[in-house]
């Protein structure tokens, strides 16, 4: 295991300030504490831990089998568009832009555009501090930005489909220029609240709530989409944490309604 001291803006997509020590994982004998393990950080914040897990470039692979694509815990969703787009498989298109590591994004069941990564999975391999084991589809069991492993996630393997080459590429690009037009690439962290099951989704009740564009010190509700947090240079986590305690309070005092958070705190 090699351990470094590591800026926070390197470890998190919304830049954070300050350092923390990071653990990068060798190899699947080393011991990982699954509850501080973090892929890119793209949906993530680090508030009080002194340490942090994270898995090496040794995890960073990807393999075709036919259809069937064998995939690393640390591979990032960007080398993995780019093998499907020169292998003309297609899947994960409605990924495409989110500066997340494939480990993380199944983690979360991430989806966007009407579809989740788990409706691709063939099967998941993680690390327990215990043992590691391979868990099939059948098995699995997931459900909107959340999933039943608890451990942390070595390799996937995921089911595509053949295509062709310019169709996948014209899909990834729409996807893209759509997320430019509504949301935010960079300097932030992802979606901060979970959609409530019915009713407004969380962005639509904080916008009601004239939130859209409310700035404290680094850090800001953006004015395009209101379930986003974006930074200004590098954020310091207490201004982000009382925009997101602001958004919880006014959604829950106007429209007596709890909303949680999509955003992992460690």
């Amino acid at each position: 295991m090699i351990t470094k001291t590591v800026p926070l803006k390197y470890l998190t997509s919304i830049r954070q300030s300050g350092y923390t020590i990071v653990n990068y994982i060798e190899n699947d004998k080393e011991f990982i504490d699954d509850k501080l393990i973090i892929g890119c950080g793209s949906n993530i914040l680090i508030k009080n831990t002194k340490k942090v897990y994270k898995l090496s470039p040794n995890f960073s692979y990807i393999e075709s089998n036919g259809n069937t694509v064998r995939v690393g815990g640390s591979t990032t969703i960007s080398q993995l568009t780019n093998f499907m787009i020169n292998h003309s498989l297609s899947c994960i298109e409605f990924l495409s832009g989110i500066p997340a590591s494939v480990g993380g994004a199944v983690f979360m069941n991430a989806g966007a555009f009407g579809k989740e990564i788990s409706d691709f999975l063939e099967y998941v391999v993680i690390k327990t501090p215990e043992k590691k084991l391979r868990i099939d589809k059948p098995r699995l069991n997931f459900s909107y930005r959340n999933s039943n492993l608890n451990g942390t996630i070595l390799e996937i393997g995921i089911k595509c489909k053949k295509s062709e080459k310019n169709q996948i590429i014209k899909k990834i690009v729409s996807n893209i220029k759509i997320r430019k037009n509504k949301t935010h690439l960079r300097n932030t962290f992802g979606s901060v609240f979970k959609n409530p099951k019915k009713g407004l989704p969380a962005g639509k009740l904080i916008e009601e709530c004239g939130l859209k564009g409310r700035a404290k010190g680094t850090a800001m509700i953006s004015p395009k989409h209101g379930n986003f947090i974006i930074g200004k240079g590098l954020v310091n986590i207490d201004d982000v944490l009382f925009l997101i305690d602001l958004a919880k309070n006014e959604v829950l005092k106007r429209f007596s309604l709890e909303l949680e958070e999509e955003v992992r705190i460690i």
